[in-house]
């Protein structure tokens, strides 16, 4: 369902189900990490209008967690060369495992 194409040398590395927050709008989705990009897939107010976000790896600049509702840390904000920036919201026990394997991917490229 939260399907997007890959390069033939890109492996996914980790994905989950998420929620991405841009501006005044939320979308409900899938959030992954591949060897190349951050993607994050979701629909616009049923499936037929798919919305799709993408980082490459070699772009990003920061990744850090933040907490929703200052209390739930739950929220990954990753920025981008140009002023692009993403908040996805994760669950909370898996934010810092994705800030460790964001960060593990980053080293490499």
């Amino acid at each position: 369902m939260y399907s997007f194409p890959l390069a033939d040398d890109e492996k996914i590395i980790k994905k989950s189900h998420a929620s991405l927050h841009l501006e005044d709008s939320a979308f409900t989705g899938a959030f992954y990490l591949t060897n190349k990009r951050l993607v994050f897939v979701g629909y616009v107010m049923d499936i037929t209008r798919k919305y799709m976000e993408e980082i490459p790896l070699p772009h990003v600049t920061d990744a850090r967690g933040e907490k929703t509702f200052l209390v739930i840390p739950n929220a990954l904000v990753i920025s981008a060369f140009g002023g692009k920036s993403l908040r996805v919201i994760v669950d909370p026990g898996s934010r810092n495992a994705w800030l460790t394997a964001i960060k593990q991917e980053l080293q490499k490229n």
